[in-house]
């Protein structure tokens, strides 16, 4: 079977570009030839044009546009690391249609394609171009929304009541659509899960620094998640790496504003400490088997960390900006047992959707 795979791969994001490789890694291990498919939306695309500080405002449009330039800076580690993805030829909105011959299966996901607001209202996401809606699927959508617009829930039944199965990363998610569409939405693993820690060891480029330290991986602003962080490196005598820099307040360490995503894996990989307020840095801070503390910086949003820590049994390593004690352990046993099951019932549901076999289960 081949497959399309339609996501945000147009960023320098680290969570996107970990999430893609993953997709398509799991998609090759069960048998499937994945492509992903290089759109380039127009909107997303441009993360500077006056369209986005009218959907976002001025506040999140500032943030956006500093984190566009931030981005920037990651370009040529980025596109290393993306070499071990497969690409389809670089198309536009008007060459969509012609991609209705070139695969046997579409999947969207995983990243927030099921939010309008970061894309747009572009119906690519929501694969509004393919014809036979048989070939349809979502892996680990998000939406990135605790509730649909009245306005827009008339368009996102024309886009999804006919996929052939629909699955999201936040159960959230799976309330919102389930309510809007009328049909079951499945909640599965973050594609990064789909694949063990000796997959990611391939992915891993080992950090340099060779002194004990606690790394600091952080997506908003937060005193709290660096003084917490530079508490940990005094009681333990550790050094401290940001990635990029550290946000909210001001502290020693060295920085690394043009890591990779390679890059960043062999940080969380070799850190003694974790401090983080980013999905994706909670997750491989579990895969890694690491000590770790992480904040929720946006409640709509963060339900995934939440969700993730809930289901994993680590609900104690929500950080909190008092905390002095920082001895407890994880027992990792336990929790790569839950992780464990996590990516065999994931799997299972992504192989129904790119094999003939899952076609007669459907």
């Amino acid at each position: 079977m081949k497959v399309g795979i339609v996501t945000f791969q147009e960023t320098n994001n680290y969570g996107a570009n970990l999430q893609n490789y993953a997709l398509q890694q799991a998609v090759k291990q069960l048998g499937g030839t994945p492509e992903t498919i290089d759109y380039r939306s127009r909107y997303i695309g441009r993360p500077y044009g006056f369209a986005h500080l009218k959907n976002k405002g001025l506040g999140n449009y500032l943030f956006g546009v500093v984190g566009y330039l931030v981005y920037a800076l990651r370009t040529g580690k980025t596109k290393t690391f993306r070499r071990a993805i497969d690409y389809s030829p670089k198309v536009k909105r008007e060459g969509l249609e012609a991609l209705n011959e070139r695969y046997d299966r579409f999947l969207t996901g995983s990243d927030q394609v099921f939010n309008h607001k970061l894309t747009g209202m572009d119906g690519t996401y929501m694969l509004d171009f393919v014809k036979d809606k048989s070939k349809c699927h979502s892996y680990a959508a998000s939406l990135g929304l605790s509730e649909l617009e009245p306005d827009v829930q008339e368009q996102y039944r024309a886009w999804l009541s006919e996929f052939a199965s629909l699955t999201v990363r936040e159960q959230t998610a799976a309330e919102v659509l389930s309510a809007t569409l009328d049909r079951e939405v499945t909640v599965v693993s973050d594609p990064c899960f789909l694949l063990e820690r000796e997959d990611w060891e391939k992915a891993v480029v080992p950090p340099k620094p060779k002194k004990p330290y606690v790394f600091v991986y952080e997506l908003a602003w937060s005193k709290d998640v660096v003084a917490v962080a530079q508490r940990i490196a005094k009681e333990k005598g550790l050094k401290v790496v940001f990635a990029p820099f550290p946000m909210g307040k001001a502290a020693c360490g060295s920085w690394r504003l043009g890591a990779g995503p390679g890059e960043i894996l062999g940080l969380i990989r070799d850190a003694e400490y974790v401090v983080t307020d980013s999905f994706h840095g909670t997750l491989f801070s579990i895969l890694f088997n690491k000590a770790f503390y992480t904040r929720i910086a946006e409640k709509k949003i963060g339900s995934r960390i939440s969700d993730l820590l809930k289901k994993c049994g680590l609900e104690d390593r929500l950080l909190d900006p008092a905390m002095t004690d920082f001895s407890a352990d994880i027992d990792y046993a336990a929790v790569n047992a839950i992780i464990d099951e996590y990516r065999r019932a994931s799997r299972e549901v992504l192989r129904t959707m790119i094999t003939e076999e899952g076609d007669s289960q459907q």
